[in-house]
């Protein structure tokens, strides 16, 4: 055998050689070629990205100018509107210290003018005293001469032995327009009369409650009080009571209204 000294080196495997590409021009002229190419175009860069940072920077500067301006229009805006609520909190202030006094003022006032409005009531009332209604009498038996009739037609109707004196009216006339045409199912117009003396007048709507019924011409008539629109108003109240007791149809209940609106009864009597 041999040694291994005296054994033949193992070849090795041959490598493929890399062919050689372009090879760079490495002279001076192309080199300053190439940096002359690039700070050229760096230029154009620097000068386009300058120029759309300005454009920016306008257009910034033109919409801040914009904002700054509305802001400073809100501010002014803003210490007018402080200046007047300043002024209204000022003036609602002294109105809520104004209004207890008011108030009182108010309610004296309010019991003044009820106190006032009773006096003139009650001084209407007193104007009309002697003052009566008649309802019924059916148009045109007056003729043109309503107080000569009514100083005839009232002593025969009710009894002349009630009128020791006689009968003196002073004024009367129906209220409301003449109808053309009156029909038989048109209301005839109410008479109202005022006597000479308030002794007539009472005796006369005395004498018409002690009658009950008065007729003229088989027509129903009915004397009633002179009385002021409040009085009349204050009476209704009781007019649903009024009907109530008369659908019971008890003959010995009596009731009536009296002065100055008050609810006389209901009472029995025997």
């Amino acid at each position: 055998m041999l040694s291994p000294a005296q054994m033949p080196p193992k070849q090795q495997p041959a490598k493929a050689q890399k062919s050689p590409g372009p090879r760079a021009t490495c002279g001076p002229g192309a080199t300053s070629s190439n940096a002359s190419n690039g700070d050229s175009a760096t230029e154009a860069n620097s000068s386009q990205i300058l120029k759309a940072i300005n454009t920016m920077k306008g257009e910034f500067v033109s919409r801040f100018d914009g904002l700054f301006r509305a802001i400073w229009g809100i501010q002014d805006e803003l210490k007018v509107v402080s200046v007047r609520v300043t002024e209204a909190e000022d003036r609602i202030g002294t109105n809520e210290d104004d209004i207890p006094s008011l108030k009182s003022q108010n309610t004296t006032m309010k019991a003044a003018i009820e106190e006032l409005v009773s006096k003139v009531d009650d001084l209407e009332n007193q104007a009309r005293r002697s003052n009566l209604h008649l309802v019924g009498l059916p148009e045109k038996e007056e003729r043109s001469d309503m107080c000569a009739f009514l100083e005839k037609w009232i002593p025969t109707v009710l009894g002349e032995h009630n009128f020791p004196q006689p009968v003196l009216i002073e004024r009367a006339h129906r209220i409301g327009a003449a109808r053309a045409e009156p029909g038989a199912n048109v209301r005839p117009r109410v008479v109202i009369m005022k006597f000479l003396n308030y002794a007539n007048r009472s005796r006369v709507i005395k004498a018409a409650r002690s009658k009950g019924e008065i007729l003229y011409e088989n027509q129903r008539v009915m004397f009633f009080p002179d009385v002021s629109a409040d009085r009349v108003r204050r009476s209704k109240v009781f007019d649903s009571v009024k009907k109530e007791l008369a659908s019971l149809s008890i003959p010995t209940l009596h009731y009536g209204i009296i002065h100055p609106a008050k609810l006389l009864g209901p009472v029995f009597q025997k």
